[in-house]
């Protein structure tokens, strides 16, 4: 270690360092004078865009999309390309129902929005003052707290506002893009004329522009390089009718010499199109401008951005639609009066993430048949990471997908699941091909029977059945298990997905038949989790459904009357009927209630007296007899039906709402893998780099680096796992020479054809402590010269 320890260099500094990359290689003299006076030909840069992006595409090709053969590569190509293409189509049909819930959601917000900005040229039709004219229409819209979710949301209001009825131009601003007023301007300005020549142009410009191309774009003089080779970002609107998306890959060819964040390019583009509008008919457009994130952006940069456009609304009709996630004190705190004063503001509120969340929830694990669904543990975690983290739809959305990668990508009993949307005789049809071309073989056969719920079924059976139970187990007779079985297995699966829909709306509406109990009442979201965490039993002992069923005891005939008229509807729908003597009979009992109460008021009308003169007379007594015998009889009716109505909804509620595990076959659609799901949804980041950093040999799957005791430092392992090592060695201030000592003598174990250089060894150990400082785990201090101090302490 003398070597390295030794003080020669004038520099010799181990807390400081310097990394330099050189250049490339300059271009030889040769090949500089051969292309003197001479142009050179190239491709537009959006060719080479596309031309470097297929090449990364090829060499990140990956057969199947990662799909892999299972069963030790002895499962069939044939079988990985069903759950290839089920995966594909169960994530299309759910990307389908979250983004239709979006929508229909946020409908009626959509419309006023559109509403607004189509009025917002006629002023005076709405009754407001013309004056200033310069006042620039601007739609507030409230959001919600998750901002990372609002750039689908407002993807929808520029679609709804692009659309063929409506007449208007959007340009979508995002902070992240909009560092300046110069590159603010230049954005929206570039979005606008790119749509108008995505729009507007007609096929006879088109042709031309095809024929001129190559001529006029491919040789560009090497002189003019930079002042072209800034593209434009551009948006595909395409005025009218396609859905509206940012491209950052389009690059316009721009013959005015005015600066792209010039307000009279815009102007000059405005007056143009206003001309085409003229001819084919059509009223001016409007030119929308949505800030989708108006918390970040620059205050100084907003009010500015807002000054000019307000100077320009006499000649170009501009309409702001400003997103909001907290509340309508941002605008106040980031603009002045006099800028507020330039705008004519309108409130406008998108539904919350939660009520998105929760008709998500309904729609994909209890209303649809044919999706995934999850097991008790992973929608508990859906659950609370969603209320308790983030209130995040993209992370939701994430979730579920994940879900289904999991499903699919790594069981291969993942191929019977899309059979649940088949007709009985198309799935028997579908698992008799699959057997017959031996697309499923006896390795499908061993897991199904290895499942937990088919071995519960077979001993369930194995008492009154025995020769079915010795069927299903028979490896003879495996095509009885394939072919008949497994269809009766997944129509049980249909089954009950019908049945507990059916459950969980009925104990719905006999909820919201007793109002006062508010907090009895649940929600669908926690009837599901209460029905999926019942694992044994179910839902039959539990408050869920004791508590209404001990409530429609005590209800009275007319309350009796609302319920069934109530429940009825859903009944029906679900296929079944109520008992039909239920309704004639509280009919009767209301109708007897009514009659009797009549003649009572007759019999009694003048017989009643003051109690100082009331006498006991033998048709008093009469009276009183008649009233005791009328509410006995009426009493034992009403107690009679409202027992009946109650014990029948006890037995369907517990019919329906019975556990899923109770379910042949239920692993064929639950998912239950919670683990990895929670690994990848909650992160532990310092956990991850602890373990990276002691337990190298993990992600690096060397072995040259594993060894019998994790604590041994072996010098074939990174620097910074070696100096992180040693650091889990030292006190609360570390000494750098002592350090680098250390790591040094780690160093000099190295199996080397050539010795060890003591600048090698000091720019390794400079480049370590640098990771080690970016990671967190060290700072520097000016307590002693040449010390670091350790942050970190517990070793996960």
């Amino acid at each position: 270690m003398t070597a390295i320890t030794s003080g020669r260099d004038d520099f010799d500094s181990i807390s400081e360092g310097c990394f330099l990359i050189l250049p490339q290689a300059q271009r030889t003299a040769t090949q500089s004078k051969s292309k003197i006076g001479q142009k050179r030909k190239r491709t537009t840069r959006k060719t080479q865009g596309k031309v470097a992006r297929r090449h990364v595409d090829e060499q990140q090709y990956i057969p199947y999309q990662g799909f892999e053969q299972l069963f030790n590569n002895e499962e069939t190509v044939e079988c990985m390309k069903i759950r290839k293409n089920a995966y594909e189509e169960a994530w299309k049909q759910t990307q389908t129902i979250i983004d239709d819930i979006l929508f229909d959601m946020n409908r009626t917000a959509l419309d006023k929005i559109a509403s607004f900005v189509e009025t917002s040229r006629n002023s005076a039709s709405q009754g407001l003052v013309h004056l200033p004219l310069h006042e620039i229409p601007t739609a507030l819209v409230f959001a919600g707290i998750n901002t990372p979710d609002h750039n689908a949301q407002f993807k929808q209001i520029a679609n709804k506002l692009s659309e063929n009825n409506n007449n208007n131009f959007v340009a979508l601003l995002q902070s992240k893009d909009c560092n300046n007023l110069k590159s603010m301007m230049k954005v929206m300005i570039e979005q606008f004329l790119s749509i108008e020549i995505e729009s507007m142009k007609s096929s006879n410009q088109v042709k031309q522009q095809q024929e001129k191309g190559e001529h006029e774009i491919d040789e560009i003089d090497e002189d003019n390089e930079d002042d072209n080779d800034e593209g434009l970002t551009s948006s595909v609107g395409n005025f009218g009718n396609t859905m509206f998306e940012i491209n950052t890959h389009a690059k316009l060819k721009r013959a005015s010499k005015l600066p792209p964040y010039d307000m009279q390019i815009l102007e000059a583009w405005y007056r143009h199109v206003n001309q085409q509008q003229t001819k084919n008919k059509r009223q001016e457009p409007n030119l929308v401008v949505v800030l989708e994130d108006l918390e970040s952006f620059e205050a100084n940069m907003l009010r500015d951005f807002i000054t000019i456009c307000s100077e320009y609304r006499l000649k170009i009709p501009i309409v702001f639609i400003m997103g909001i996630a907290t509340s309508a004190d941002i605008l106040h705190q980031s603009l002045t009066k006099a800028t507020i004063g330039l705008l004519r503001i309108e409130k406008f509120w998108l539904e919350q993430s939660d009520v998105w969340f929760n008709r998500v929830l309904e729609t994909v694990f209890i209303d649809s048949v044919h999706t995934l669904k999850f097991g008790a543990r992973p929608y508990k975690f859906l659950l609370d990471h969603f209320y308790l983290y983030d209130f995040s739809m993209g992370r939701a959305t994430a979730s579920l997908k994940y879900a289904l990668m999991h499903h699919y990508y790594g069981n291969p009993l993942s191929i019977f699941t899309p059979l649940l949307d088949k007709s009985k005789q198309e799935i028997q049809d579908t698992l008799k091909g699959w057997y017959n071309t031996q697309i499923i073989n006896e390795h499908h056969i061993t897991h199904l029977r290895m499942l937990s719920s088919f071995r519960m079924h077979v001993d369930a059976i194995a008492d009154h059945d025995p020769q079915r139970a010795l069927r299903l187990l028979d490896d003879d007779d495996s095509e009885f298990l394939m072919t008949d079985a497994l269809v009766d297995f997944i129509q049980g699966l249909k089954r009950y997905q019908h049945e507990f829909q059916y459950g969980i709306e009925l104990i719905r509406a006999i909820q919201s038949q007793f109002t006062n109990n508010v907090g009895m009442r649940k929600s669908k979201r926690m009837l599901l989790l209460a029905a999926l965490e019942s694992v044994k039993t179910g839902l039959s002992n539990s408050e869920i459904i004791l508590w209404p069923t001990s409530l429609v005891r005590k209800l009275d005939p007319i309350g009796l009357d609302q319920l069934v008229k109530r429940i009825r509807p859903i009944v029906e729908r679900f296929g079944y009927s109520l008992p039909e003597d239920w309704n004639e009979r509280l009919q009767t009992l209301l109708g007897a209630d009514e009659a009797y109460q009549r003649k009572m008021e007759k019999k009694l009308a003048g017989m009643v007296l003051p109690d100082e003169e009331r006498r006991s007379t033998e048709t008093a007594k009469k009276v009183q007899i008649e009233s005791m015998d009328h509410l006995k009889h009426v009493g034992t009716d009403k107690t009679k039906i409202a027992i009946e109505i109650a014990d029948w909804i006890s037995e369907t509620l517990k019919s329906n709402l019975r556990s899923y595990t109770t379910v042949p076959m239920y692993e064929l659609v639950y998912y239950t893998s919670a683990k990895l799901h929670e690994k990848s949804f909650s992160a532990q980041p310092r956990a991850a780099i602890q373990t990276g950093l002691g337990q190298s040999y993990h992600y690096l799957n060397c072995t040259c680096c594993t060894g019998k005791n994790k604590h041994q430092i072996l010098p074939s392992e990174h620097d910074t796992c070696i100096l992180y090592k040693l650091y889990l060695e030292c006190g609360r201030m570390i000494n750098l020479f002592d350090w680098f000592v250390a790591f040094g003598y780690v160093l000099e174990r190295e199996k080397r054809s050539e010795p060890l250089n003591e600048k090698e060894v000091q720019a390794r150990f400079v480049r370590s402590v640098a990771e080690l400082q970016f990671l967190g785990f060290i700072k520097p201090t000016q307590r002693k010269t040449d010390h670091v101090q350790r942050l970190t302490w517990s070793n996960m």
